[in-house]
C-alpha cells in the first residue's frame, strides 16, 4: 500500500475529533502494514509499546480496543474499513492519563463515525491519485527508456534521414550498432556504391579484422545473395558447413541489405572473436535484421540504384543543411547542374541499356575528377548535380572545366557503334544571399540551360549579380502574390475529414486547409507560398484571414437549422503565438460576431511552435478553453522531447507526425513510435489523430494500435469547405 501524501487532512480531522470528543489529546495514524504515516499528540505517547500491540490487534476479530500503557496513558486502537475486507487505516487515539471508567470508547461516538467516514474518503482518494501518478510516472519512465534505446540504435529514423548525408547516416548507424550491441566490430558493405565501413568497440581494433572484412565481401555476401536471409555463425563447424575458412577467429551475424526490388545489394554484420563469452542468439539476429532493414531504407532513400550516387532527394536535403550552415558561418560554396548531351539519341539508336551504361561511365568519371570532399549526385535520367564545398565561383569554373574535359574524352562502344560523350554545365553560387534550396536549384538549372543554348560541351557560371536578380524576383513574386491574394480574395478554404477509427464523435470533424489561386486560376498548395510568408512575417495575417473566413463560412452553413453541426480544426502559426492576447481577443470577437459556439472550434499548434512559445501558448490555450475551444498538438513525436511539455499544455488531441504513420506497416520503428504516442495519449486521456493515412492497410494497423482518429487520402481527400454540407448530405 502506498503512503498517503501530505494532502490528506489528518490535522483537520484531529481538530474536529477534539471538538466532538474533548477527551482526545492526540492521534497516531498507521497503514495496514502497521507503518506510522502521521502523528500529532499534546503529550508524548509511549510509542515503543504501540508496535508490539498492533500485530495482535490487526489479527484480532475486533474493530476497536482500549489499551492501558505502562506509563498510565490510555490509547484506543481503531480499525477504519472502506469495505468489509479492506483495512486502509489504523488509528491510535490518545486520551491521556484519565481513568478508563471516566472515558467512553471513541469508536462508539456518533460523531466519530461521521468523521472517520470523511477521513477514510479523503485518504482513499489520495491513495488512488498517488497510484495513478505513480502509474503515469512509471509509464513515462518506460517510454523514456524505450526511446533512449530506439534513439541509440536508430539515429537514422525519418527525422534524422531528412537532415543528414546518406553515407553519414550509414556511418552513424554502424557506430550506434557497435555501441549498443557490445560486439567487437560492426561491418557494413554495399556493393557497387563504394561503401564499406566498420566500427570497433570503444575504437579498439581487433586482430585479423582485415581477414574478416574480406570474408564478408568474398564469401558471406554471395551467400546472402542466394539465401536473402540472416546468417548466424558461432563456431568453426558452422563456418566449415558454409565453405567459410574455419580458422577465421570470429563468430558473427550477417544480414542482407536489400534494394527496392528486394535484391541483396550488401550486408550488415556484427562479429566478436571466437574466445568472446556467449554465442550469438536468435535475439541478436532479430535485432541486427531490424537494423539492416534500416540500412536498406537509408540506401533506398538516399542512393541512385544505377550509379550508386546520392539521389535527388538526398542531394536536396544536403543542400538544405548546407544553406543553414552557410547563413550561420558566412561560408561560400557552389553548385553545378550537369546534363548529358544527346542521351536520348543514344537510347534511340542503341537502346536504354546502352544509355544506362553511358550514365554509369559519366557518373564514375565525374566522381574521379572532383575533390574528395565534393559531392556528385544523380538528379534525373540524364541530369547530375555536384556540390562544390568551400569553393568560390572562380575555383568552381576551373574544376568544372576539368570535369567537362575528362567526360568529353569518353566514348561508348556498343554493338559496333561508337557514341561520343559531352555534357552541358551550369554553375551557381551558394552564400548568405541564397534564399532556399528550390531557388538555388532553379539558378543552377537556369545557368545550365544557358550553357545548352550555346551548344554542346559548354559551361555557364551564374554571376552574383544574376543570382541577386533571381532572388529579388523570387521574393517579389511570392510576397506580392500573397498580398494580392489577400486583397483580391484569391485564397480558398479546403477541408479534410478527420475520421474516428477507434472513437465516437458527436459531430463530423474536419481540418481547414489553405489554398491560393494564382492569376490563371490554378490552385497553389501551401508548400509553395508558406515558406515566403514565414520568412517575411506574413503568417499572422494569413492566420487571421483563415479564422475569419472559416467562421464566416461555418456561420453560413448553420443558418439552416437542419444542417449538421461540425467541428473544425484551424492551424495557428508560431508567429501568431508571439502575440497571444491580440489573437485571443480577435477570436473571441469573431465568435461573438458570427454567433458560433466555441465547442465547434479546435486550434492546432505545432509541437515546435508550442515549445518555442511555451508560456504564451499555455496562457493562450487556457484563455481559449474558457470559450469552449479545443486544442490539438500537431506534428507530435518528432523528437519525443515533447512528452515532458504535455503537463504544461492543456490540449485535447495529439496529432501523430505523418513521418511515423506513412511507414507504420513496413517499419517496426515507426510502429513502435506510434504505439508509444498512443499509449501516452491514453494514459493522459488525450485523443490521438494519425496523419498521412494513405491506404486501408495503414488504417487497419492504426486500429490495432488503438489510435482514435485518422486523416489522410486513404480516408478522404481535401474538398472545398463550403461544399462540406452538400457532400455529407449525399453520403447520408
Amino acid at each position: 500500500m502506498k503512503r498517503a501524501n501530505p494532502e490528506v487532512h489528518f490535522a483537520h480531522y484531529l481538530a474536529l475529533l477534539k471538538m466532538f470528543c474533548p477527551a482526545v489529546n492526540g492521534l497516531i495514524v498507521f497503514d495496514q502494514d502497521a507503518s506510522q504515516i502521521w502523528q500529532d499528540c499534546d503529550q508524548p505517547i509511549d510509542q515503543d509499546q504501540l508496535p508490539s500491540l498492533l500485530p495482535n490487534f490487526l489479527r484480532a476479530d475486533i474493530d476497536s480496543h482500549v489499551q492501558d500503557l505502562p506509563n498510565g496513558e490510555i490509547v484506543e486502537l481503531i480499525k477504519l474499513r472502506q469495505q468489509a475486507f479492506d483495512l486502509p487505516l489504523v488509528l491510535a487515539v490518545s486520551t491521556g492519563n484519565k481513568s478508563r471508567s471516566s472515558i467512553r470508547q471513541i469508536a462508539t461516538e456518533p460523531a466519530f463515525t461521521r468523521l472517520s467516514e470523511m477521513l477514510l474518503a479523503d485518504y482513499c482518494q489520495n491513495i488512488r491519485l498517488a497510484a495513478r501518478e505513480a502509474e503515469l510516472t512509471e509509464m513515462a519512465d518506460e517510454l523514456s527508456r524505450r526511446y533512449d534505446e530506439l534513439n541509440l540504435v536508430y539515429k537514422a529514423e525519418d527525422q534524422a534521414v531528412n537532415l543528414h548525408h546518406g553515407r553519414d547516416l550509414l556511418r552513424q548507424l554502424v557506430t550506434n550498432s557497435a555501441s549498443f550491441l557490445k560486439v567487437d566490430v560492426v561491418y557494413l558493405y554495399i556493393a557497387g556504391k563504394d561503401i564499406a565501413m566498420h566500427k570497433y568497440r570503444n575504437d579498439n581494433p581487433v586482430f585479423h579484422a582485415s581477414d574478416l572484412f574480406e570474408t564478408m565481401r568474398a564469401k558471406v555476401y554471395p551467400l546472402l545473395m542466394q539465401e536473402v536471409s540472416p546468417m548466424v555463425v558461432n563456431n568453426p563447424g558452422e563456418r566449415r558447413q558454409r565453405d567459410i575458412d574455419p580458422d577465421l577467429p570470429f563468430k558473427f551475424v550477417a544480414c542482407p541489405v536489400i534494394n527496392a526490388e528486394g535484391a541483396t545489394i550488401g550486408l550488415l554484420a556484427t562479429a566478436s572473436q571466437d574466445f568472446a563469452a556467449g554465442d550469438f542468439s536468435d535475439s541478436d539476429r532479430n535485432l541486427l535484421e531490424v537494423m539492416s532493414k534500416k540500412a536498406s531504407k537509408i540506401v533506398q532513400s538516399h542512393f541512385d540504384p544505377l550509379t550508386g550516387l546520392e539521389n535527388s532527394h538526398s542531394f536536396e536535403l544536403i543542400l538544405k543543411d548546407l544553406l543553414r550552415k552557410s547563413c550561420d558561418r558566412g561560408v561560400s560554396h557552389a553548385i553545378a547542374n550537369i546534363d548529358i548531351d544527346r542521351l536520348a539519341v543514344v537510347n534511340d539508336i542503341s537502346g536504354r541499356e546502352a544509355g544506362n551504361e553511358l550514365i554509369r561511365m559519366v557518373a564514375q568519371k565525374m566522381t574521379e575528377m572532383v575533390r574528395a570532399h565534393d559531392l556528385v549526385a544523380r538528379l534525373g535520367s540524364d541530369k547530375f548535380g555536384i556540390l562544390l564545398k568551400n569553393c568560390d565561383l572562380m575555383t568552381a569554373r576551373v574544376i568544372m572545366k576539368k570535369v567537362s574535359h575528362a567526360v568529353s574524352s569518353l566514348y561508348l562502344e556498343w554493338e559496333g557503334r561508337r557514341h561520343e560523350v559531352s555534357i552541358s554545365i551550369g554553375v551557381a553560387p551558394i552564400g548568405r544571399e541564397t534564399l532556399s534550396v528550390s531557388t538555388l536549384l532553379d539558378e543552377a538549372e537556369t545557368a545550365r540551360n544557358v550553357s545548352k543554348q550555346r551548344g554542346r560541351n559548354n559551361i555557364h557560371v551564374l554571376e552574383v549579380k544574376d543570382s541577386n536578380l533571381l532572388q529579388r524576383k523570387e521574393e517579389i513574386r511570392w510576397v506580392g502574390q500573397i498580398q494580392d491574394a489577400l486583397r483580391d480574395g484569391r485564397f480558398q478554404l479546403h477541408a479534410q475529414l478527420i475520421e474516428p477509427i477507434n472513437a465516437t464523435a458527436s459531430h463530423p470533424h474536419y481540418e481547414i486547409l489553405l489554398r491560393l489561386l494564382d492569376n490563371d486560376g490554378q490552385t497553389v498548395l501551401p508548400g509553395s507560398f508558406i515558406p515566403a510568408a514565414e520568412s517575411f512575417y506574413l503568417m499572422a495575417n494569413l492566420d487571421l484571414w483563415v479564422i475569419n473566413q472559416t467562421f464566416q463560412e461555418l456561420s453560413e452553413m448553420y443558418r439552416d437549422s437542419s444542417r449538421q453541426r461540425l467541428q473544425v480544426s484551424i492551424n495557428l502559426s508560431g508567429q501568431s503565438l508571439n502575440n497571444p492576447y491580440t489573437l485571443a481577443s480577435y477570436i473571441e470577437n469573431k465568435l461573438e460576431e458570427y454567433r458560433l459556439d466555441g465547442h465547434d472550434i479546435c486550434f492546432e499548434i505545432t509541437e515546435s511552435a508550442a515549445i518555442a512559445n511555451l508560456a504564451e501558448a499555455s496562457g493562450f490555450i487556457e484563455q481559449m478553453r474558457e470559450l469552449g475551444c479545443k486544442f490539438a498538438l500537431d506534428d507530435f513525436g518528432t523528437g519525443l522531447s515533447s512528452f515532458s511539455y504535455l503537463k504544461n499544455l492543456n490540449v485535447d488531441y495529439l496529432k501523430i507526425d505523418g513521418s511515423f504513420v506513412r511507414d507504420i506497416v513496413a517499419d517496426p520503428v515507426s510502429e513502435s513510435m506510434v504505439s508509444a504516442i498512443s499509449q501516452v495519449g491514453q494514459a493522459m486521456r488525450l485523443e490521438t489523430v494519425a496523419e498521412y493515412v494513405e491506404n486501408e492497410e495503414i488504417r487497419q494497423k492504426l486500429v490495432e494500435i488503438g489510435v482514435d482518429y485518422g486523416q489522410g487520402y486513404g480516408i478522404g481527400k481535401p474538398i472545398l469547405f463550403r461544399d462540406i454540407q452538400a457532400v455529407m448530405a449525399k453520403s447520408a
